[in-house]
């Protein structure tokens, strides 16, 4: 009996997920499929739903057991928040000309501080408040250390849920503080720069 030419391509998922922050200016993810057939396939163009997505192929047809990839990427500038956007991706593949897969990408500081003021009144005890250190999902923190070159203010840092939420306690030692705490986030695969807190004591 002739073998039966065909062509089938398989997504490893049809949900593809990326993290970024505003200033990255994009945010990237890749969409991987297998050819399950035994005929090459090709994809023949891309389709976005909006100007800030784009995905983009090599063009080449992949071969009976070989794996390809959409490259997709989404706008990050000026935006904050969850987005969700569907890629309509065309194929060769006469038993599925279309697939749809869906990026999902969460645009936020990988490391955000609340509050970034701390304030104690005129003849208010000089008693501990905490800043929260939240690390946004998505991003991998390797390492974080907190500072304050005022030898009148006193840090504590502990984790509430290491590599994800940590308690800064800040405790002036002295009236009339003015003073600037320096957080320093280690991230994985990127480079972020410090946040700072200020702490004034009147």
């Amino acid at each position: 009996m002739p073998m039966i030419c065909r062509a089938d391509l398989k997504w490893a998922a049809t949900m593809v997920y990326a993290a970024a922050e505003p200033s990255d200016g994009v945010a990237t993810a890749e969409a991987v499929f297998t050819n399950t057939g035994n005929y090459p396939i090709k994809i023949t163009a891309t389709h976005t739903s909006c100007g800030c997505t784009a995905a983009v192929t090599d063009g080449r047809a992949v071969a009976p057991g070989q794996m390809g990839k959409v490259d997709i990427s989404f706008k990050t500038l000026g935006r904050r928040g969850l987005y969700e956007e569907a890629i309509l991706i065309d194929t060769d593949d006469p038993a599925a000309k279309e697939s749809t897969i869906t990026l999902r990408v969460l645009i936020r500081n990988p490391v955000e501080l609340l509050p970034t003021l701390l304030f104690w009144q005129p003849g208010e005890a000089l008693t501990p408040k905490v800043i929260r250190v939240t690390v946004g999902d998505g991003f991998s923190l390797k390492n974080i250390d907190a500072t304050c070159a005022d030898p009148g203010v006193e840090l504590h840092l502990e984790p509430v849920r290491a590599g994800a939420v940590y308690k800064l306690t800040v405790t002036p030692k002295t009236e009339h503080v003015k003073a600037t705490i320096t957080v320093t986030p280690e991230i994985e695969g990127r480079a972020v720069k410090p946040l700072v807190a200020h702490v004034r004591v009147s």
